[in-house]
């Protein structure tokens, strides 16, 4: 009987954990790897797996692995690293990014499809009064996200996926892209999955101690959520990737990620595909935006010691991120860029290291790992920004890897 109690709660947190990860960008970068991957689309897939699948799992594993919280795993680092880290994590973000993305894509996908001439504030300002709505009692929130709201997201997404593939619109094509599956992963960064894997991670691990799971059970719980949200996703981005494959011959490499879902839809089911797929796009968007957005107020009303009460840092985070979700999903995408570069290579090492806790000898490991990651990876994002930097172009192209969008790797393994 407790064997089958732990995979329900590991199906139900699961499921939640998928409907955080699985939102805006997920919903548009796989069809756009698969469309610049074409025939390669498979290399294309599992990069995307690695990097939009795979270490955001092992980051919730690796912080249940070293305490209840990600303020254990980032304590190893510096006392105050963990405020640090998720206040930019929080602001830059969360709120600068995930969640803003979120609503305008809900507009550009979901609404646009079935009413082109809706305003965009106006599906803005209705997304997080309904994030409000759900998240304001976060006690609630996983049991509202694993029961309800992802199951119907799946059959919507499993209706327009399986005609899909079933009925191709076309063929993919050699596209002559060189390393697909690298730059699959670098694309994968922009999902911001691997920080929601670190940063959700206490919401997930508090829910399955309120479900009476100690802490080695909540270890071997923990491995079952993981398994589940892997298999969720993997289910859906390897047919999205598949399905922007499809279309390699139709589209050009630089159409809009938000027009590439929409057309295949279109081509695939008509205005029946559309309504489908508006109905996934708003669902998917607001689960995410509800785990983002109960994970950042829970950690605000924690910082300030229950000053500010949690309901108002929920209404005050949906009220900027509505603000700055008017600009559009393109432009958020191209400000958050760089954040991410930085970011994403010291989560990728914090989540090895909480993984390999056991072995790690002292915390100058994480200190050395962090800090040198960190530092090559502020280059990547200098360029990124400022292309015509020729000094710092030329230093950063000493460093190994460095062609194939890692150059922090080996001076991380190096620090």
């Amino acid at each position: 009987m407790k064997q089958r109690s732990m995979l329900r709660d590991g199906v139900i947190v699961g499921l939640a954990l998928f409907s955080t990860m699985f939102g805006a960008g997920n919903l548009i970068f796989p069809p756009q790897i698969g469309l610049f991957s074409g025939s390669a689309w498979l290399p294309g897939a599992i990069g995307l797996l690695l990097t939009g699948i795979v270490l955001p799992v092992l980051a919730l594993w690796a912080v249940n692995n070293v305490g209840d919280g990600p303020e254990h795993l980032m304590a190893h680092i510096h006392p105050k690293f963990y405020t640090v880290f998720y206040l930019i994590s929080c602001t830059l973000i969360g709120i600068g990014s995930t969640m803003p993305r979120s609503a305008a894509t809900a507009h550009e996908i979901g609404v646009m499809g079935l009413f082109p001439n809706a305003p965009i504030w106006l599906t803005v300002v209705l997304f997080f009064a309904l994030v409000y709505f759900f998240a304001c009692d976060k006690d609630s929130v996983i049991d509202k996200l694993g029961k309800y709201l992802t199951p119907i997201l799946l059959i919507l997404l499993a209706i327009i996926l399986v005609k899909g593939v079933a009925s191709p619109v076309g063929a993919p094509v050699d596209t002559g892209i060189e390393n697909p599956f690298g730059k699959a992963m670098l694309t994968a960064y922009n999902t911001g999955d691997l920080t929601v894997g670190i940063i959700f991670a206490g919401v997930i691990i508090g829910d399955l101690s309120r479900r009476g799971y100690k802490e080695s059970e909540r270890k071997k719980s923990g491995i079952v959520v993981g398994l589940v949200c892997i298999a969720a996703l993997f289910a859906v981005y390897g047919t999205l990737t598949y399905l922007g494959a499809t279309v390699s011959g139709l589209y050009s490499p630089d159409t809009p990620q938000t027009a590439i879902l929409s057309g295949i839809v279109d081509l695939v089911m008509g205005k029946v595909g559309l309504g489908c797929l508006g109905g996934a796009v708003a669902l998917a968007c607001l689960t995410t935006a509800m785990g983002i957005g109960t994970t950042i107020a829970s950690f605000l009303t924690e910082l300030f010691k229950n000053k500010v009460s949690y309901k108002i840092w929920m209404l005050a985070i949906c009220v900027v991120s509505a603000f700055l979700g008017v600009t559009g999903v393109q432009n958020i995408i191209n400000y958050v860029t760089p954040i991410f570069l930085v970011v994403y290579p010291i989560c990728i090492v914090m989540t090895v290291l909480g993984l390999l806790d056991k072995w790690v000898p002292n915390d100058g490991v994480y200190r050395g790992g962090v800090l040198m990651a960190g530092l090559v990876s502020l280059g990547d994002a200098v360029l990124a920004v400022a292309p015509g930097l020729t000094g710092l172009k030329a230093v950063m192209s000493y460093i190994p890897l460095s062609g194939a969008g890692f150059s922090w790797l080996v001076p991380a393994v190096l620090g």
